[in-house]
């Protein structure tokens, strides 16, 4: 039997998508990518401090300086209280581009409505 023959076009995997120190905790993430999408995402909240909160985590295409931002696959809605940490694996589509070759995690709070972001973007190197 001969052996299986290779695909010619790079496949998915899971690429650390950065974390960021944001209020009250940290928020890090993995990314499911391709050299054109992302698929699905690990996004962990560490809740350090505060009074409780509902959050949902996401992911986006974005450019090499983190602009120019695509659409956002969202997660469900998580309530949390302090000193809880929470893994959200969730999937979605997030189309990479020339103008857009890069990706990153992020978090809403869905009360006030603030978002916020991992500060390193995963790129495909396009």
């Amino acid at each position: 039997m001969a052996p299986p023959i290779k695909e010619t076009c790079p496949s998915a995997s899971w690429v650390a998508g950065g974390g960021n120190d944001v209020q009250n905790g940290n928020l890090s993430s993995s990314l499911y990518m391709s050299s054109s999408a992302v698929t699905k995402a690990k996004v962990t909240y560490n809740k350090k401090k505060g009074s409780g909160v509902s959050v949902k985590f996401g992911f986006q295409a974005v450019n090499k300086k983190g602009g120019a931002q695509g659409p956002v696959s969202w997660s469900g809605t998580y309530k949390m209280k302090a000193k809880q940490k929470k893994t959200a694996t969730f999937s979605g589509h997030a189309a990479l581009s020339s103008k857009r070759p890069c990706a990153r995690a992020l978090m809403k709070d869905t009360i006030s409505g603030k978002i916020y972001y991992t500060k390193t973007t995963s790129c495909t190197g396009r």
